[in-house]
């Protein structure tokens, strides 16, 4: 690709209906992910509070509000180029009103949006794993959905030792910040191959209370 000197980097692209722009000298535009923004697009989330953790120009963020029907999203991005698109997308698709975006750390907007989200959405790859703990706190006390990506090798039996991982991993997390949930992989999606032998997949977990414990009196 030549791009003519002097030639602004500002382009718009339409996907599943929806339209993002971005300056491609600055931001890069993922079209990999096509059939996961497609997939969220489809989640029952009317009423739903979601937090997006790792937002970039809205990939997960606008099918969430404009698709899914989020009440409210918070979409947290740190890197200043990417941040100019994701805030004119939310205008572009006339979202931005059902959108708070959270600039820097996502650990540090966190105390904005703890204990209120109905979902979760990881969309960091090759791993999410830094931002499992700041998931687990933006749920509500009831528990909700968490969405991983991770990059996972395809040999036999990687997979499921990496949700072996991830459930383990998100109990000990739990377990510090004094909730008593359980966690489930209702679904794993095969997003994409990333690179020879390893895919990029999406673990969606349901967490839930663990059920009370009734002591018995002789």
């Amino acid at each position: 690709l030549l791009w003519p000197e002097g030639c602004g980097g500002w382009t718009t692209l339409r996907e599943n209906g929806l339209s993002y722009s971005l300056d491609v000298t600055k931001s890069m535009y993922s079209s990999g992910n096509g059939t996961e923004k497609m997939r969220v697009g489809r989640f029952a989330c009317s009423g739903e509070t979601v937090v997006d953790l790792y937002a970039g120009i809205g990939y997960f963020t606008l099918p969430y509000l404009v698709h899914a029907a989020a009440a409210h999203v918070h979409a947290c991005e740190w890197d200043a180029d990417t941040l100019i698109a994701l805030k004119h997308n939310l205008k572009a698709n006339a979202v931005d009103a059902r959108c708070t975006v959270h600039e820097g750390d996502n650990k540090a907007s966190l105390a904005a949006f703890a204990g209120s989200a109905h979902r979760v959405n990881l969309g960091l790859i090759p791993s999410s794993e830094a931002g499992w703990p700041v998931a687990l706190a933006a749920l509500k006390p009831s528990g909700g959905w968490l969405h991983v990506h991770e990059n996972v090798g395809s040999a036999s039996g990687e997979e499921e030792a990496w949700c072996g991982h991830l459930l383990a991993t998100l109990s000990q997390h739990a377990g510090t910040l004094g909730c008593r949930w359980q966690f489930r992989v209702e679904h794993v999606e095969h997003v994409k191959w990333y690179a020879p032998k390893v895919r990029h997949i999406v673990a969606d977990i349901f967490v839930t209370p663990c059920p009370s414990v009734t002591s018995v009196g002789m």
